[in-house]
Parts: structure tokens; C-alpha cells; sequence
């Protein structure tokens, strides 16, 4: 189990139906990719890092871990939008020149920038809280209401499973090449991560194949039986997100 699972299934917000998490999650997610305001962008994410903190008691840290690598890609790649490269610096506020090049900013691009990192620190905070407060046997529930197609969620299912016997594949390996001194230099850490990533894939798919072959021999046709507990609404919860979205689609929508 992936750490981040830990907490998935331990979170406090999982006594609320997952109906009620999915759609608040879409709608938030929905507004921060249809709106081109800051300002909502922020909010979402605000919220969402809130209820994630304040409600679900996931620990800060974990939600600061998983938000740095997706808010450094985000920071790098406005700062690649708020510069512009040209060989005048007429359009540029402020340019650094480099040999016959010049390097600048200017109030669209530094606009274009903000709105693009925003929007997507928004809409990454919004998918975080759903794949933190809703494991993967409650969202195949959700979509089984919707009537998802029964193929698109045992291909779910199945490759879900398979992550795990990829990972669990990794580790052992790695474990037994740390044991053996692999990585005790720079020169053989790159051997052994090269023999690792050249064994990996096939040692992979021969467990995925045990795998597939431990449920043909249990009677596996097609179509995976998973029970669920019964879930039912609760007023309370689904007034507090009804409000919150509601909240987050007028101040995005409003004029």
C-alpha cells in the first residue's frame, strides 16, 4: 500500500457519502478550468488545502510533500510564459540583453503567467482532494451510478492493481541490490539502476500474468464483485458542500 493510501482510507471525510466528495470536487475542479479569474483559483485552492487540513486531518506536511513537485513544475513553467525572448526590447518592460537576443516581461505575459499557474494550482487541489478523501473501491462505486461502461471499470480496477505489483516489483529489487552494496558508489548505482530498470518490465509482467492467472483459477469472467458498505447522504454535509460550491460558481461566474 502507497503511504498516500494511509491516509485515504483513515481520513475523517470518509463518512460522507462519496457522491457528495465527487461532485464537489468536479464543480471545483470545473470552475478553475472554465474561469480565467485568479482570484477563484486561489479560493479553490484555499479550500480545498482547508478541508483537507481542518476536516479530513490529513497532516500539513503530507499535502505540502505532494503539492511541491506540481507547484515547482508550475512555478518553472510560468516563469518560461512571463518571459519573453525577442531581439528588441521595445515590447519589454524590463529586458536583460543576451548577445543578440533580449530577455523581458510584460503585463500580458505576466497576466498569461499568473492565470496559468493559478488555474492549475487550483484544479491540482481539487484533484487532491478527491484521491485523498475517496479510495479507488468508492469511486468505482460512483461510477458504477453513473453507468460507466463495465469494461472502463474493471480496466480501472485491473490497473490499479497492477501499479502495486509494478512498485512491489521495484522495491524488491532494489532492496536485494542495496543488500548486495549495489548503490554504494556513484559508478554502481548506475549499474544497478540500469540492470534494475532492464529487469523491471519483465519481471513485472510475469507477476501480472500470475496475477491474472490466480483469478482465472477463482472463477474470474470478466467482472470483479466488490461489496460496499451502505452509504448513506447526510443533510448537514451535503448543505456545507452545496453552499461552499455554490460560493466557489457565483464568484466565478458572477459579472
Amino acid at each position: 500500500m502507497l503511504y498516500i493510501d494511509q491516509y485515504v482510507y483513515q481520513n475523517k471525510l470518509r463518512i460522507t457519502h462519496p457522491v457528495e466528495r465527487v461532485v464537489f470536487a468536479g464543480v471545483n475542479l470545473l470552475c478553475c478550468v472554465a474561469t480565467g479569474k485568479p482570484l477563484v483559483h486561489l479560493v479553490v485552492l484555499a479550500l480545498m488545502l482547508g478541508l483537507l487540513v481542518g476536516f479530513s486531518k490529513i497532516p500539513a506536511f503530507v499535502i505540502a510533500r505532494l503539492m511541491f513537485a506540481p507547484a515547482a513544475f508550475l512555478l518553472l513553467g510560468g516563469l518560461a510564459i512571463a518571459v519573453n525572448v525577442g531581439t528588441s526590447p521595445e515590447r519589454a518592460a524590463d529586458s536583460l540583453q543576451l548577445g543578440p537576443l533580449y530577455l523581458g516581461v510584460t503585463g500580458q505575459s505576466l497576466s498569461l503567467a499568473a492565470v496559468t499557474v493559478s488555474k492549475s494550482l487550483g484544479a491540482t487541489s481539487a484533484l487532491y482532494f478527491l484521491v485523498l478523501t475517496t479510495p479507488l473501491s468508492e469511486l468505482l462505486y460512483v461510477m458504477r451510478m453513473l453507468r460507466v461502461p463495465a469494461v472502463v471499470i474493471e480496466l480501472t480496477m485491473l490497473v490499479y492493481r497492477f501499479i502495486f505489483v509494478f512498485l512491489e516489483t521495484a522495491f524488491a529489487m532494489y532492496n536485494a541490490q542495496s543488500a548486495r552494496l549495489g548503490f554504494v558508489s556513484f559508478r554502481c548505482s548506475l549499474n544497478s539502476f540500469g540492470l534494475l530498470f532492464a529487469n523491471l518490465w519483465i519481471k513485472a509482467f510475469f507477476r501480472s500474468q500470475t496475477v491474472y492467472n490466480c483469478l482465472l483459477s477463482r472463477g474470474y469472467d470478466g467482472t470483479l464483485a466488490v461489496l460496499h458498505p451502505e452509504f448513506k447522504f447526510s443533510p448537514a454535509v451535503t448543505a456545507a458542500f452545496a453552499l461552499l460550491a455554490s460560493g466557489v460558481i457565483i464568484l466565478a461566474f458572477a459579472a
